[in-house]
């Protein structure tokens, strides 16, 4: 019975140390291997002689000359190689100097007579006590097209920001004269008119009928009406002009700021407020407070004729780069259908008797929330109250 070899003791180690290598290949088959499936044309040069001693496939393709006709040739006189050589014959003194030549952006006339771009790196090596240069020549022609043709995009791009950008500029003087307009020439005969309305109600007092004094009032509400939508269209364009000034600040603290602004809107209302921790935010302070203003005058407002009203302000689960935020009141809601008109400008969906308002407040508010990057949006039922969202980027998100 033939008995096992005995077994050899030792370390793990020294049992992989002693065991044979795979058989590795040769670094010269490896590079010849290279050499021969090399994508870039390659020949190289004998220093002393200046001849061709060996090419690859690809040098033959690029020249449309064979193996047999390049071996032992004068490079200078092959012409697609001609370019590389300068006319006063330093191209070998320079290889001395840097033994890595470049050239970039040479031009050569290939085999079909077509002339393409070709980067060169030439560099020198030393064999069996000899001087050897090897060229690698590589067609970076589509490249350079591809490169001059996105530069003439940019080119083109440039110039239409460019004119763009002009007509912005135009826009913005357009609506810079508009808002002046505005400011002034509008006010001025709305004062004038809420003026003689108090003259003719002081003045003429006696005089007047019930139906005078009805149509007094009337022309005094049109006024001011007309007063606070001026102010509120002015508020409007200043959003979207005005630098974006963001600092770290707690939302919790924003919503109390605001609440304080609306003092005469809840004086003698019975609102019962439910307030849920809320996130430190990056946002514009002052136009955020002025959105958040905007949403709880709305629950306010629509929660009116509720004998006890209920606001609730806290955050939902959402995306995990953003906060959600909402406020949601059991006021007299809203038709679903019209979910998105109601960020319009002067859209109105309740009736403007039952309800005061120029319908540009949740306009502002979808302004400012786009300005810091965030969405906005609004659920409800009618008589059944409403839910306003919006999102705001988690710190260190949007902080442009």
């Amino acid at each position: 019975m033939t008995k096992a070899p005995p077994v050899r003791k030792g370390s793990s180690k020294e049992m992989l140390r002693d065991m044979p290598l795979p058989p590795t290949e040769e670094p010269e088959i490896s590079y010849k291997r290279l050499f021969e499936t090399s994508q870039d044309g390659i020949f190289v040069l004998d220093v002393n002689t200046r001849r061709i001693v060996d090419v690859n496939p690809g040098i033959c393709l690029l020249t449309g000359l064979s193996r047999s006709r390049l071996i032992a040739a004068n490079p200078e006189s092959i012409a697609p190689l001609r370019a590389l050589f300068r006319s006063d014959g330093s191209f070998f003194e320079e290889i001395k100097a840097d033994p890595v030549f470049r050239r970039e952006n040479l031009s050569i006339e290939n085999r079909d007579g077509l002339h393409i771009q070709v980067e060169a790196v030439c560099n020198m090596f030393h064999s069996g006590g000899r001087e050897f240069i090897q060229c690698n020549l590589r067609d970076v022609t589509q490249h350079r097209l591809a490169e001059d043709q996105v530069r003439r995009l940019n080119e083109t791009l440039e110039q239409r920001v460019a004119a763009r950008t002009c007509e912005l500029e135009a826009a913005n003087r357009e609506l810079e004269a508009f808002t002046y307009s505005v400011s002034h020439d509008l006010r001025a005969p709305l004062r004038h008119i809420m003026g003689f309305v108090e003259i003719l109600e002081k003045e003429a007092a006696d005089n007047l009928t019930d139906s005078h004094r009805r149509h007094l009032f009337t022309i005094g509400g049109a006024a001011r009406r007309m007063a606070e939508l001026i102010e509120d269209l002015l508020a409007f364009s200043r959003i979207g002009r005005s630098e974006m000034q963001k600092v770290s600040v707690d939302m919790l603290t924003l919503v109390m700021e605001a609440l304080d602004d609306l003092r005469h809107e809840t004086k003698d209302r019975i609102i019962s407020w439910k307030i849920q921790d809320l996130p430190m935010v990056t946002v514009d302070r002052s136009l955020m407070r002025q959105a958040l203003v905007n949403l709880l005058s709305n629950a306010i407002k629509f929660t009116a004729k509720r004998s006890r009203a209920v606001i609730e302000i806290g955050t939902e689960p959402g995306r995990p780069d953003e906060y959600t935020i909402y406020i949601r009141d059991n006021g007299v809601g809203f038709n679903p259908r019209y979910s998105q008109k109601i960020f319009g400008v002067f859209e109105r969906l309740n009736n403007a008797d039952e309800f005061e308002g120029t319908g540009i407040g949740l306009a502002n508010v979808q302004r400012i929330i786009r300005r810091h990057g965030g969405r906005v949006w609004a659920l409800g039922k009618v008589d059944s109250g409403a839910t306003f969202y919006f999102t705001l980027p988690r710190r260190g998100q949007n902080d442009s």
